[in-house]
């Protein structure tokens, strides 16, 4: 849509007619851009928009993978660390068993 332009709202059996007088970009935060404005009839038309909804699905993927990395690699570290340990246990415990006999 471009300035000058019509659209039309079908509601419960009313046509209304919207000219465009104004085009704005705003962020999803801007909130305050679509305030009702006392004594006017106007109509506040939200496009969809594919490129930012997919920035933000990639900025929440990132987050998330991120998000899984830090639990996944303490939790990886510590169960690598226990291994360890044990392993060196039994071998420990090998050892002496081969000492003794």
């Amino acid at each position: 849509m471009k300035k000058g332009d019509v659209f039309y709202v079908h509601n419960l059996g009313q046509t209304l007619a919207y000219k465009v007088d104004q085009i704005k970009v705003i962020k999803p935060t801007q909130v305050d851009q679509l305030k009702i404005v006392k004594g006017k009839d106007l109509c506040t038309w939200i496009p969809y928009n594919p490129k930012a909804e997919a920035k933000a699905k990639e900025r929440s993927r990132n987050r998330l993978i991120w998000i899984i990395i830090a639990i996944l690699l303490p939790v990886l570290v510590i169960i690598i660390f226990i291994w360890h340990k044990k392993r060196k246990k039994k071998k420990a415990k090998a050892d002496k068993e081969k000492e003794q006999e």
